[in-house]
């Protein structure tokens, strides 16, 4: 009775674990689609963003809409989030390349990450903010209903 036990959690297990990766290589394909849909959209109207971000905004877009459900993107996002430093691995590569370009334009370099760091978090914080209020406006049309 003991081994048929354990063979039944060892079957659940590896079922599990099957489960879980296909979960997440479906949140990797959603992401990979959504960078392709910001390419092809930019691509098509020559609007100078990089792909990302327009992809960024459509995959929001449909966060946001219920198009795509959290739980299928939620686990790729937070193994990406937490192993965001392999990424960054290159960029520093990157530097050491064009130091002498850098060092000629640092002044240059810092003003436009500053403004742009500023810009960033101010238009993210008010994106959020009208995400916020379209989720409270949605429970209190579902509670009215």
């Amino acid at each position: 009775m003991t081994a048929f036990f354990l063979f039944v959690c060892a079957k659940i297990t590896s079922m599990n674990i099957l489960k879980r990766g296909l979960i997440f290589l479906i949140g990797f394909i959603i992401l990979t689609a959504f960078y392709y849909a910001g390419y092809i959209v930019v691509h098509l109207t020559n609007i100078p963003l990089p792909p990302a971000i327009i992809g960024l905004m459509l995959f929001a877009f449909s966060l946001i809409n219920g198009i795509i459900d959290e739980k299928y993107v939620k686990n790729t996002c937070d193994f990406l989030m937490k192993n965001m430093a392999l990424f960054i691995v290159p960029f520093m590569g990157g530097i050491i390349i064009y130091k002498p370009l850098l060092i000629k334009n640092w002044f240059v370099i810092l003003v436009v990450i500053f403004l742009t760091t500023t810009l960033t978090i101010v238009i993210t914080g008010l994106f959020v903010e009208y995400g916020l209020k379209l989720i409270r406006l949605r429970k209190m049309k579902k509670s009215n209903d």
